[in-house]
């Protein structure tokens, strides 16, 4: 599974969240290093949320979550929470891996300073709609 939420600037400056769940399957072989799924093999669309029409926008801020598709949501929230809580040790961009949760985060040089404001924001979208992708299924 990979959920992702990005913070999206259009070309005429309107800003919004687009972020999408995707599925591997249950047979899919997780990997040790799943961090490159997410640009090597993202999986199958399976759930989306669309503020800005996908295409030409600038992405100032993501998160990427990648986890196997039967993982538990408070496994994935614990991720977040301890990636929340010593952010700022971290490099810009940054990965985080806990278990077989593995999360990415980045922001733009100019959000670098709300760094902790942006994944407040991104992480309730992302467990929101992996929830009612879940509650659909």
């Amino acid at each position: 599974m990979y959920v992702t939420a990005h913070l999206v600037r259009s070309s005429e400056g309107d800003e919004g969240i687009n972020a999408f769940v995707h599925v591997h399957g249950v047979q899919f072989p997780w990997p040790q290093d799943a961090a490159p799924l997410a640009d090597a093999d993202p999986g199958r669309v399976v759930h989306r949320r669309i503020d800005l029409p996908p295409g030409g926008n600038e992405v100032r801020a993501y998160l990427d979550v990648l986890a196997p598709d039967e993982s538990p949501r408070d496994a994935i929230e614990d991720a977040l929470t301890r990636l929340a809580s010593d952010l700022e040790e971290r490099r810009n961009p940054t990965v985080f891996i806990q278990g077989a949760v593995t999360i990415r985060f980045g922001v733009e040089l100019g959000l670098e300073r709300l760094r902790a404001q942006q994944l407040h924001m991104l992480a309730p979208i992302a467990l929101r709609l992996l929830d009612e992708y879940r509650s659909s299924a």
